[in-house]
């Protein structure tokens, strides 16, 4: 019998756009979509996308995904680094 490790990962997708004047009109421009690991909620995904663009920009969406990754626990073994103590 082969045992096998699951583990849950949420990823989050985020929309983002900015505004720019543009021939006297505003613009709306579509920035590509960033995807995090975690469940991230739009607060934070706003406070993340205004930090890395360095200029505020509209984050129009989140969408949080969660998949079920398996592998087998000797896979598992071969491929995982040993955590070290902290003492």
């Amino acid at each position: 019998m082969r045992r096998m490790m699951t583990r849950e990962v949420t990823k989050t997708t985020i929309k983002v756009a900015k505004l720019e004047m543009v021939d006297g009109e505003v613009k709306t421009i579509v920035l590509p979509d960033e995807i995090m690991i975690g469940n991230i909620r739009l607060e934070r995904a706003q406070r993340m996308m205004n930090q890395k663009y360095g200029e505020p920009v509209t984050v129009l969406q989140v969408i949080p995904e969660t998949t079920v990754y398996e592998m087998p626990v000797e896979t598992f073994i071969e491929h995982a680094t040993i955590k070290e103590d902290k003492e």
